[in-house]
């Protein structure tokens, strides 16, 4: 019923046959309307509203458009944080499993200790041979589990795979808990390295699909929040003296993600790839909130997944163009310097470092401390990253990162010549700074910039191969950190490692493009040699004389 007056409802009340009662009731929602379309529609001559204020353009049954807009004095608070909200939380549980990653490195990374297990096993004493095994197993079983992690959640969907990936981390702790001897440490170790592996190339096209463009690098470091978390995780339950108990404790993060994964929905992208826009759409209003108008991004995630497929490329096609290939240099390179920089063998061996120095502190205690800075650091970072260029960060960090460690080795040489004197705060504050300036730039930057410097059709195998070749890296330095002890000192290896940050820096001014505030066309044409100049128009304005 259209409105009308009042008193013309009252006129006709006995003609149309209706209650008292409904004819309030009708003219509340005659009411109501009226109200709704003079806040909301707004009529032809209003298309010039910025779309960033609010304003969305729709079609009517007749085919006219018309825009919509909030009232600025009546904010939407669901529209406006549901949807933000939702992904953060979808990914903070999706990020959980990178908790587990740090706990497993963490767990008997101090070599010459016994292990105590349960009381049907006797106490198992680690030499520094069989420690360093079972500091780098994981890094191995993860190499393995990276490269095919990318064409099985292609097959299978995102979320099973994410989901059933739960599974052989549990299995690993429980051969870590029952092992009566280091041999079962080696397999639950590797098996649980599988899973790490898949999950570091899992997620990261699932916290895609789900993050609207301009949470995405906010929510791509939560890979390194919860790596950070996880890490001042295992040094407060690494306390815990017995390998049942923490292999008990530990446990419980992939029973509580597998629990808490299981209702979040699948990737929406997949979904589409399968045909299945329905549940693609909803999907995507459960992650943008139910008050957002999600037609048109379903819209352009249709054409993404056409174009996707059509353009997809092998492993052996990463290699055919030269902006590709580039590209690859600048990842594979900053991974090399990532890995090498030894923020690695410093986070898995800390206390053994702070025993190195001779430090008052209580040695978990002074490891606890070193995880603080960590994830305060990485909290730091999502906000940096939002504002501060890519090159700056990467540059600021591997000088700092040289400086603090060249800084150590110097300490550790005067101290062993007996120039100085013990001191507890030059180690613990070195290796504070050290981690917090990993945290803002060395760690999260390679790994953000993955997606910022590859084509869609060929960014998740490139991904694929860049976390294989991270994973191998990690192994590496892992185990030969050990062996390296043995030949020279501390003091050496900690220099070492300082000249392969001087040298990541020179790499990042030298080869490393600006990534932030471009497009990806302005990076590819700078990989192919291809400089465009700006076009100027220059307006001159000619004044005429009547004479």
């Amino acid at each position: 019923m259209s409105f009308v007056p009042y008193k013309w409802h009252l006129r006709y009340r006995d003609v149309l046959g209706i209650s008292q009662s409904e004819l309030i009731q009708e003219r509340v929602r005659s009411i109501t309307r009226l109200l709704s379309q003079r806040v909301i529609r707004m009529d032809e001559k209003t298309t010039d509203i910025d779309p960033e204020a609010g304003a969305s353009q729709t079609e009517d049954k007749n085919g006219n458009s018309k825009v919509l807009k909030r009232l600025e004095t009546v904010p939407d608070i669901k529209r406006d944080t549901s949807g933000i909200t939702t992904q953060y939380i979808a990914t903070g549980i999706v990020r959980l499993s990178f908790m587990m990653r740090r706990v497993y490195k963490k767990l008997m990374e101090t070599p010459g200790i016994p292990v105590t297990n349960n009381g049907t096993h006797p106490k198992l004493v680690l030499t520094d041979s069989e420690a360093s095994w079972v500091a780098s197993l994981l890094c191995l079983g993860a190499l393995w589990g990276a490269v095919p992690a990318g064409l099985i959640s292609e097959h299978f969907g995102r979320k099973k795979t994410l989901l059933y990936l739960a599974l052989p981390l549990l299995v690993s702790w429980i051969l870590v808990a029952s092992s009566p001897n280091v041999y079962g440490m080696y397999v639950g170790r590797f098996v649980g390295g599988i899973a790490v592996g898949a999950f570091s190339v899992g997620i990261p096209p699932y916290v895609e699909d789900i993050a609207e463009i301009q949470n995405l690098p906010a929510l791509v470091n939560f890979y390194h929040v919860h790596f950070s978390c996880g890490v001042l995780f295992g040094y407060i339950i690494g306390m815990v003296q017995s390998t049942s108990w923490l292999s008990v404790l530990c446990a419980i993060i992939p029973i509580a993600y597998f629990i808490a994964f299981i209702f979040l929905p699948e990737s929406p992208a997949y979904l589409i790839s399968q045909g299945k826009s329905s549940q693609a759409e909803a999907a995507l209003r459960y992650f943008r909130g139910i008050d957002n108008n999600v037609e048109a991004e379903l819209k352009e995630l249709k054409k993404y997944t056409r174009n996707t497929a059509k353009n997809r490329v092998t492993f052996k096609e990463l290699f055919s163009t030269r902006s590709t290939l580039k590209a690859l240099v600048v990842s594979f390179g900053l991974m090399i310097f990532q890995q090498l920089s030894g923020i690695y063998p410093v986070l898995f061996y800390a206390e053994k470092i702070f025993k190195k120095f001779s430090i008052s502190l209580y040695l978990p205690g002074a490891t606890i401390i070193l995880g603080f800075c960590l994830v305060s650091s990485t909290y730091f970072s999502t906000m940096f990253v939002k504002k501060v260029r890519r090159r700056i960060l990467l540059m600021v960090s591997f000088s700092v990162m040289f400086l603090s460690l060249a800084g150590l080795g110097v300490y550790y040489h005067l101290k062993a010549s007996n120039i100085i004197s013990d001191s507890t705060w030059v180690p613990v504050l070195t290796l504070c700074i050290f981690v917090s300036v990993y945290a803002v730039g060395a760690g999260p930057i390679p790994w953000l910039m993955l997606r910022e410097i590859f084509p869609p059709q060929v960014r998740r195998r490139a991904t694929a191969i860049t976390a294989g070749f991270h994973w191998f890296l990690a192994f590496g330095v892992t185990k030969l950190y050990q062996n390296f002890l043995d030949v020279v000192s501390l003091g050496w290896t900690l220099w070492n490692f300082s000249i392969i940050c001087l040298i990541g820096t020179a790499f990042v001014y030298l080869v490393v493009p600006e990534t932030k505030g471009r497009t990806l066309e302005e990076i590819q044409n700078q990989f192919e040699g291809i400089h465009k100049t700006k076009t100027h128009i220059h307006v001159i304005e000619v004044e005429t004389i009547n004479g």
